[in-house]
């Protein structure tokens, strides 16, 4: 009997295809209950059955070993993108999509979550899919808004957007990144809205962030730079920048002036300004920090950054993630 092909491809059948359990089957066939269990083995055996184990995104050999490579908690991967198109646009295509998916099953009811600005955090979050079992969450923006047109630096925007996914708040952070007003810091200290943002800083459970790759085209805030502040830059040794700030294989730079309401950037040329963000040590408090980027100009940038902790869950497509696992072992 357990030669019959037949007979072995209607247990299979009705085993895993109709869901009818052993005893079901050996009253259907009129066969005892031990010669189902061994057909079932038999047809697995000759290839009538084939069971396939598909890991969760987190957890396939790539990523785990990625993850343990760069020293930090998750990866997750998206498809490789179509190699026919425009790199950067397939690139963050599939970023976005696996970035929505992850995003919509980490976060949870009453969290609050920080938000920051780029092309691929942007599209990540208009990626997300409608979340209405999820209620209480809080979204805030991580910096202030960019003086420029493009949707994807307006923090504000993609913070409301988020919200409405998400079927949570927004509450909005109306100062820019960059300032040169000094008294900024005293409306920061006292305005009710900036307050209530400042304790949403200290207390995020994600914080989702972009990575900037430092060279090649000007970008903001790249393009906000001077020739002389770039070349001072590039003397310390930066290889990236996390919302709005560089940083080189020490950490941030040192132009740095922290306290608890502000971040302060001198500027080279021009008037002082003061960049307005969310703390670094309040960052790093974060309970996870995730990193929405890809492309091979930001392979250094990744690298750093994750050996400085400046994040612990990265999102990326599979070519990035091979040519960072390439770099890693070289």
């Amino acid at each position: 009997m357990l030669e019959n092909r037949e007979l072995l491809y209607t247990i299979a059948n009705l085993y895993y295809d109709k869901g009818k359990n052993q005893q079901e089957i050996s009253n259907v066939l009129n066969l005892s209950r031990p010669m189902v269990s061994r057909a079932l083995s038999r047809a697995r055996a000759v290839g009538i059955v084939r069971i396939e184990v598909v890991p969760p995104a987190g957890c396939s050999q790539l990523e785990t070993n990625l993850a343990k490579a760069l020293g930090i908690k998750r990866v997750v991967v998206g498809a490789f993108p179509d190699r026919n198109g425009n790199d950067r646009d397939d690139r963050i295509k599939v970023i976005s999509a696996a970035a929505g998916s992850y995003l919509s099953q980490a976060i949870l009811p009453g969290m609050a979550v920080g938000v920051g600005w780029g092309v691929s955090v942007h599209r990540s979050i208009l990626a997300l899919p409608e979340c209405p079992h999820l209620k209480g969450v809080t979204v805030v923006p991580l910096v202030g808004s960019a003086g420029r047109t493009e949707s994807h630096y307006q923090v504000n925007v993609i913070a409301d957007r988020m919200a409405e996914k998400l079927h949570g708040n927004a509450l909005f952070f109306n100062i820019p990144a960059f300032v040169s007003d000094l008294k900024v810091q005293s409306f920061f200290s006292r305005d009710p809205q900036m307050k209530s943002i400042q304790d949403l800083w200290s207390r995020l459970d994600i914080a989702i962030v972009g990575l900037g790759a430092f060279g090649g085209t000007p970008s903001f805030p790249v393009g906000e730079y001077t020739l002389q502040a770039l070349e001072e830059l590039r003397q310390n040794g930066v290889v990236g920048d996390i919302l709005g700030r560089f940083y080189n294989k020490e950490g941030f730079i040192d132009d740095i002036n922290a306290d608890e309401q502000l971040i302060t950037r001198p500027m080279q040329d021009v008037e002082e300004k003061l960049y307005v963000g969310i703390p670094f040590e309040s960052l790093r408090k974060t309970k996870q920090i995730v990193c929405i980027c890809g492309g091979t100009g930001k392979l250094e940038g990744i690298i750093t950054a994750a050996k400085l902790q400046l994040f612990d869950c990265l999102i990326t497509d599979a070519l990035t993630a091979t040519e960072l696992a390439a770099s890693l072992e070289q």
